[in-house]
């Protein structure tokens, strides 16, 4: 044992900075495996923590159509057991605020009148401000996601807009409000005092409208209670219903878009490690291959040598094992708590979960590598005494690379006809075959690593290029109503009829289908409510698009979400059976699209259909803006704004887009940075370990080289060339695999909320400039490892 413990702490201080980099990688290993599996087990604790804190709902009932009496439908739940409800909030809608000297055209307020305390369902919870029965006069409760997304404090005066004047009200808390809460919205409720709702807001035109929370003691069940409530109320719930898997996702979906690729990466990168270690070992054995030999020709066995690398790699992996663990408890509570900041109560840290998977995760990485050591180290039962002393390796791999060496391949390649330094930098990567394969995998994953996150980043904050792919429009300006009692709509008609600047126009209006119980035997008798796009226009002008068939066009006709048609099982050219307004319809299904709202359950139809259920439909929420020439868009916005400003919200697309999805581009960018660096980190200490054994191995080559009169620098220059030439193929690869496969992953959970297909935009030129950053690493990584060529005199080189 002493003998074994010698020889360890021997091989350990001779390649003192190959071990620390061996080390380095499994930290970076660890770290990144430990990470992605506490995120992962995270994904979804802080926000079903919350949810039972809160007694939240699990369906948002809202009634604003007139079809169902909301006193009736609230008292039916109420009376049911196994089922708490909350009250009957009412409430009224407005669109944008003003704060801070700008407006914010893009955010939908529900204006409520604050109900008198215990609140049974969807407590509220104070992450600032001072906990009160009701807001005091004058004073508001905004969601932590308006806080957030808008930099709002407590103590800052909030304008809302309530037609020609606004609303302003001083923010006195600010609360953790879950159904309305999440990250990426532009929904909120907003809590006020009962007779400023009264006063400002009540006496506004228009009615008022009621909404409900339903929580069921077993979500399961629920689809029981829908079934009973339909035959007792003589048919199905005609209002809106948002569901539990709504109300959740936004809450989810940047964690599990995160923790699923950094588990993928994860295990990319320790098998990465582990092919490393064993590759050291490997070549630890052939440089040490005569001392091996010498030593079990005094006595020493096979199992002790494989001992001796044993103890070297359980000391690196404890040491490195622990700070990983150490860092990825850091890292992974610093991500989360960016994805659900909505859900922090004050400045407190939200508590991680999973620390002991993590811990298992450590003890299943320790494990693995010393597997892989064994199984590597084996290798040095084979080693005969005699060939080892006069070969310095077995006299068959002797063979093998002399014939390597000559093979008609090397006359192929025409290494007489190449300069010195090329035939040099190929050499060093024929002859070491097995490190050239394993830097260009390292290579062609660190390069698809920094594709797939650049590419991520520019998708998501270059949306407006794509909108129609992610389910929006694709229109130059849209007109958002702020108030439509006051709405001017003909006047807004004409305007836009002089205008020849505009090329063509649509209006939309949003209602609520509902899918009759029968259209699928997975509904078990329950409505599911379906987001209704009604527009007045043609769906192609506007950009609208399809994943198969086509948008509607006549009365009869619906396009459905991916989600609605894979709940279904409906194609184009089936029938769709829906409950508009209490009229039951029958629509031939013409296309199917994706949509990233609603996570693509909902359906649009054409003006027509609506005007056979409602011959004076004019409920339009939106004007959608063609322009004869894109680049006025700015300037059509601003006039238009400037006129109707008292009852609209005119802007450009992309002011629409971007209040929504920059918080996402966001949240992203640390993660996928940290990946990026990581990976980036991984491929300059690998091809530095791999580039360091080679050319100690190559250490007398390389001294006659500097005998004979080729500078130091020379040969470092043809070996970094080489292995940027490798980099090089190996960026290709991975612009390859980061576009077209890694994606693909991304799909798999992008599926659940509506996206089967990831819209993405691809600047080549940034692509080519993130895969140089890894064949920048791979050169330096190879450039400082031949440092000893520099360091060391030629005839030291040779007695090497």
């Amino acid at each position: 044992m002493a003998v074994m413990l010698k020889l360890s702490l021997s091989y350990l201080s001779r390649s003192k900075i190959q071990n620390g980099f061996i080390a380095l990688l499994i930290l970076l290993s660890t770290l990144l495996v430990s990470t992605a599996v506490m995120i992962l087990a995270n994904t979804g604790n802080q926000f079903r923590e919350m949810h039972n804190r809160t007694n939240g709902s699990h369906q948002i009932l809202t009634f604003e159509k007139g079809l169902n009496d909301p006193q009736a439908v609230h008292d039916w739940w109420a009376s049911e057991d196994g089922v708490e409800v909350s009250s009957l909030l009412t409430y009224r809608t407005l669109s944008g605020i003003a704060f801070n000297g700008m407006d914010i055209p893009n955010l939908y307020l529900y204006m409520i009148s604050t109900p008198s305390p215990p609140w049974v369902v969807d407590e509220l919870i104070f992450s600032k401000g001072a906990p009160e029965a009701a807001p005091k006069q004058g004073s508001v409760w905004i969601p932590t996601s308006m806080a957030n997304a808008y930099d709002i404090s407590v103590g800052d005066t909030v304008g809302f807009k309530t037609g020609a004047a606004a609303l302003n009200l001083k923010v006195s808390a600010i609360v953790v409000d879950v159904p309305y809460g999440a990250p990426f919205t532009n929904t909120a409720r907003v809590w006020m005092n009962p007779l400023d709702y009264h006063h400002d807001v009540q006496s506004l035109a228009g009615t008022d409208h009621h909404m409900m929370g339903i929580h069921f003691d077993d979500y399961s069940t629920n689809s029981r209670y829908w079934e009973r409530y339909t035959l007792e109320a003589g048919g199905p719930f005609l209002e809106t219903k948002m569901e539990f898997e709504g109300i959740s996702s936004f809450y989810l979906i940047i964690n599990q878009i995160v923790g699923f690729i950094m588990i993928f990466l994860g295990v990319v990168m320790l098998a990465i490690a582990l092919m490393t270690i064993g590759f050291t070992i490997s070549d630890a054995i052939l440089a040490n291959y005569k001392t091996i030999g010498i030593l079990k020709s005094l006595g020493l066995t096979s199992a002790k040598t494989i001992g001796t690398y044993v103890i070297q790699y359980s000391l690196l992996s404890f040491i490195a094992i622990i700070p990983g663990l150490a860092f990825s408890i850091w890292a992974s509570k610093f991500i989360i708590n960016i994805s659900v900041s909505s859900l922090r109560v004050g400045n407190s840290d939200i508590s991680v979960e999973g620390i002991g998977s993590a811990m298992l995760v450590g003890v299943f990485l320790f494990a693995l590598i010393i597997l892989f050591v064994v199984l590597y180290a084996r290798k040095a039962r084979h080693i005969q005494p005699v060939q080892a002393i006069r070969y310095g390796m077995s006299e068959t791999d002797h063979t093998r690379l002399a014939r390597r060496m000559n093979s008609p391949l090397a006359g192929l390649i025409g290494f007489t006809r190449l300069p010195a330094a090329a035939v040099l930098g190929l050499r060093h990567l024929l002859k070491n075959t097995k490190s050239s394969i394993l830097m260009l995998l390292l290579t062609t994953i660190a390069s698809s690593v920094l594709v797939l996150g650049y590419v991520l980043l520019t998708s998501i904050t270059g949306i407006v290029q794509t909108a129609a792919k992610w389910g929006y429009d694709n229109a130059n300006i849209a007109a958002v109503v702020v108030n439509k009692s006051t709405f001017p709509k003909d006047e807004l008609k004409q305007r836009l009829q002089e205008d020849p600047r505009i090329k063509n126009v649509g209006w939309q209006g949003n209602i609520t289908g509902v899918l009759h119980p029968d259209s699928s035997a997975d509904m078990q008798g329950q409505s599911t409510s379906l987001a209704l796009s009604v527009l007045d226009g043609s769906y192609q002008d506007l950009g609208f698009e399809t994943l198969q068939g086509r948008n509607p066009q006549q009365e009869n006709e619906i396009a459905i979400g991916v989600s609605v048609a894979r709940t279904l099982n409906k194609a184009p050219g089936d029938f769709l059976e829906l409950y508009i307004e209490g009229k039951k319809r029958t629509f031939l299904i013409t296309g199917i699209y994706q949509a990233i709202a609603n996570m693509s359950i909902s359906g649009r139809i054409t003006t027509e259909a609506m005007s056979a259920i409602h011959p004076n439909f004019g409920n339009f929420d939106a004007v959608f803006i063609n322009l004869n020439d894109p680049m006025q868009a700015n300037q059509v916005a601003e006039e238009l704004n400037d006129q109707f400003k008292d009852s609209a919200s005119v802007v450009t697309q992309k002011t629409l887009l971007d209040s929504v999805y920059a918080e996402a581009a966001a949240v992203l960018i640390y993660p996928m940075s940290l990946i990026g660096l990581l990976f980036l980190l991984v491929t300059f200490i690998i091809i530095f370990s791999t580039c360091r054994i080679s050319i100690r191995k190559e250490s007398r080559t390389y001294g006659i080289y500097k005998s004979i009169g080729m500078t130091s620098r020379r040969i470092r220059v043809s070996v970094s060339m080489g292995v940027a030439a490798l980099a090089a193929i190996g960026a290709v690869l991975g612009i390859l695999v980061g576009v077209y496969m890694l994606p693909i992953l991304l799909e798999m959970v992008l599926a659940g909320y509506g996206i089967v297909q990831l819209p993405l935009i691809l600047h080549w030129g940034g692509i080519g400039l993130f895969t140089c950053v890894g064949m920048i690493a791979a050169a330096l990584g190879s450039w400082f490892s031949s440092r000893v060529i520099h360091e060391t005199s030629p005839r030291m080189l040779v007695i090497e």
